[in-house]
């Protein structure tokens, strides 16, 4: 038991470090992003509306990936975006963000457009990023 409490004292350090990482170099705005951690068959994310730049203990939940809980109502509204993808890949954790460059090459791509990296670097490892839209 001691050796879990380590570890998910570890864990949601983590999140709070690449949150504030996120919202120092002006990547996000506080609100605009949730962060997740695979535990096992649990995963740690963010709880819905914390700031990504002050995330404590208090700001994470632990749910299960394979099946909904009753913690998922207070966990992020994308808990079911990253546990699909945990659930369909190996990924240990997620950052997901509303980067403001992210978010106006979307809107001007639109729902359907794709997005083509115009550097070799951007080029190889993203490859050209599909639009969806969503609501």
């Amino acid at each position: 038991m001691a050796f879990f409490l380590y570890i998910s004292l570890k864990m949601w350090q983590e999140i709070a470090k690449y949150g504030r990482k996120l919202v120092e170099h002006g990547l996000v705005e506080s609100n605009f992003g949730n962060i997740s951690l695979r535990a096992g068959d649990k995963m740690l994310i963010t709880r819905t509306g914390a700031a990504l730049d002050e995330i404590t203990e208090n700001s994470v939940v632990e749910v299960d990936i394979q099946d909904t809980s009753s913690l998922d109502i207070i966990a992020s509204s994308e808990t079911v975006v990253h546990r699909e993808i945990y659930r369909q890949t190996s990924a240990l954790a997620i950052i997901h963000a509303h980067c403001q460059y992210a978010v106006v090459e979307s809107l001007l791509a639109g729902p359907g457009g794709k997005i083509t990296p115009v550097d070799s670097e951007g080029l190889y490892f993203l490859g050209t990023i599909p639009v969806v839209g969503g609501g």
